[in-house]
């Protein structure tokens, strides 16, 4: 098996995995937005009910309603740092895949050239090859055309 199909099956492979690496990051970049989405979803909630419960305080809210308003707004804060903790999660995997796509599409990238230089190295020994044939060729027929003519 010669070099150049090695390595031309080792580019093969390592195109693939990058392939792959690159879907998996987009999968992974695709949940970190839905769940930056649900944290923003969350927070703007979080707003709007602060500000009705500030309405509330304001035209007067009895210890009832205010202790409802107090428990919700601390399940909602602790809704928060949960989602808090899943973003950063998310991040974390997405920089994790960005780093294993970067390695393979390196990986790819050498095997590339190398196999670009088996390549060149072929295409010249060849060339060499051919040249050395149209040299003896070239020489054979110089020596036969001063036999021939003595």
């Amino acid at each position: 098996m010669n070099r150049g199909f090695v390595l031309q099956g080792l580019l093969e492979i390592a195109d693939s995995e990058t392939g792959s690496a690159a879907v998996n990051l987009g999968k992974l970049v695709h949940q970190l937005q839905q769940q930056e989405e649900k944290l923003a979803l969350l927070v703007q909630y979080r707003s709007d009910y602060q500000s009705r419960l500030s309405g509330a305080t304001d035209s007067g809210l009895d210890s009832r309603n205010f202790r409802n308003f107090s428990a919700f707004m601390k399940q909602l804060e602790q809704a928060i740092h949960q989602q808090q903790a899943v973003v950063f999660e998310a991040r974390r995997c997405v920089a994790a895949g960005r780093q294993r796509w970067q390695e393979k599409q390196k990986k790819s990238k050498a095997y590339g050239t190398l196999a670009q230089r088996a390549s060149t190295a072929a295409v010249r020994a060849e060339n060499g090859r051919e040249q050395k044939l149209q040299d003896d060729f070239a020489s054979r027929t110089s020596k036969n055309k001063i036999l021939a003519d003595h």
